[in-house]
């Protein structure tokens, strides 16, 4: 995920807006023959080329620019989408840097899951709770006020999206919004901007009882990871079950570090995920392939439990879905963060600004979109308790 980064010491010296323009120009025609997901995003391709390039054109210093594209990007609605660089005025990035997850339900701003242990849970904030103002703006036309304006038909996905971003809000600025709950009553909500929660460790490891507990530490691109998920398996060799913790994992990782923990639960290479790149004439299934995993030191037979929320995002989504495909574990949670495919990353030609966005769809084993996968165990957001997720896992372990 994006960082707060300078801009491109390459990128070409803007002596007016004609270089943005091409590269809007140029970012349109490359994401209309790579971006996989576009179908189901509605969008204009031709009106959004037409009125970025023009809105491109009008301006020249970079960080203006970069307001443009982040403009550009969002009318996309996919989460999985980011320019590479940002500044101080950037939207937050979700999952990464929000800790709620909300949704328009019934023409209602509902907030469906909030992070455990961040500010917002400190305030107090529950799912069920309605949204009903957001920096002093009725939450459904500030939804509406910016939600994308290159769409040829309406798309509930895409006010999903702009209330996330609204209530993620932007790395310099505090977030103002008023809440109702379940009783009707009604309260203002003053929230810094939110800061991810770091670890020095890639894991972290307990017991629980006679049943080990991992928990990944935001680390799945961390090389680091793979030698002290090894370690954690030693310490733990006398556990009776095990959990994998995936709730901290919004920022997705790398099939380097995964696999090779998936290889740790298997004793013969095993597919445990789909992939397709949908281009010129292919169709799936027909063109899709399996990835694999091959095991890798000794294999751990001990019964696994593997936990996921909204905070579970794309490469943790991958390891959860392939798990369950590989029937090697009882997945237990709420739906994911439904990050869509796997990413592959462009340059700008003329400002060097990188962006990522979905060139390859992904599937759980058993053909179901990973986006739209949700665990064999679900368990309500809503449903009371300092860990009720955790709680669910330990009771199916113990019997």
């Amino acid at each position: 995920m994006a960082t707060s980064l300078p801009f491109p010491a390459f990128a070409e010296q803007c002596r007016d807006g004609d270089g943005n323009a091409h590269d809007i120009d140029w970012l349109t025609t490359a994401m209309a023959a790579r971006y996989a997901y576009l179908p189901e995003r509605h969008v204009d391709i031709e009106k959004l080329r037409r009125v970025y390039i023009a809105a491109a054109g009008a301006v020249c210093e970079p960080h203006s620019f970069l307001n443009v594209l982040e403009r550009f990007l969002a009318e996309f609605h996919d989460h999985h989408i980011e320019a590479k660089v940002n500044n101080s005025h950037s939207p937050q990035l979700v999952p990464s840097g929000t800790d709620l997850w909300a949704a328009v339900r019934d023409g209602n701003a509902v907030i469906e899951q909030v992070r455990p242990h961040s500010e917002a849970a400190k305030a107090g904030l529950r799912a069920g709770d309605r949204v009903v103002s957001i920096g002093g703006v009725a939450a459904m036309a500030a939804v509406a006020a910016h939600a994308p304006r290159c769409l040829f038909a309406r798309d509930p996905e895409a006010d999903d999206y702009t209330l996330r971003v609204l209530l993620a809000g932007t790395h310099d600025a505090r977030r103002l919004f008023v809440v109702r709950d379940a009783t009707g009553a009604e309260r203002a909500i003053d929230l810094p901007s939110f800061v991810p929660p770091y670890s020095d460790a890639p894991l972290t490891l307990r017991t629980i009882g006679t049943i080990g507990y991992i928990r990944v530490e935001n680390s799945l691109g961390d090389n680091a990871l793979v030698d002290a998920f090894d370690k954690a398996l030693i310490d733990l060799k006398d556990a009776k079950a095990l959990i994998l913790d995936l709730r901290n994992t919004p920022s997705g990782g790398n099939t380097g570090v995964a696999e090779p923990i998936l290889g740790r639960f298997i004793s013969v290479r095993s597919g445990y995920q789909r992939v397709f790149d949908p281009g010129p004439g292919k169709t799936f299934p027909n063109n899709a392939w399996v990835r694999q995993a091959a095991p890798r030191g000794p294999t751990i037979h001990q019964p696994l439990a593997v936990l996921v929320d909204r905070w579970t995002g794309s490469m943790g989504e991958g390891m959860a879905i392939g798990l369950d495909g590989l029937r090697r574990a009882t997945v237990i949670g709420t739906h994911m963060a439904g990050l869509c495919g796997a990413t592959s990353d462009v340059t700008l030609p003329r400002s060097g600004i990188g962006v990522a966005f979905p060139t390859e769809r992904l599937y759980h084993l058993d053909n179901t979109p990973r986006e739209r996968w949700a665990p064999p165990v679900f368990v309500d957001p809503a449903t009371p308790g300092d860990d009720p997720i955790l709680a669910r896992a330990l009771a199916i372990l113990r019997g």
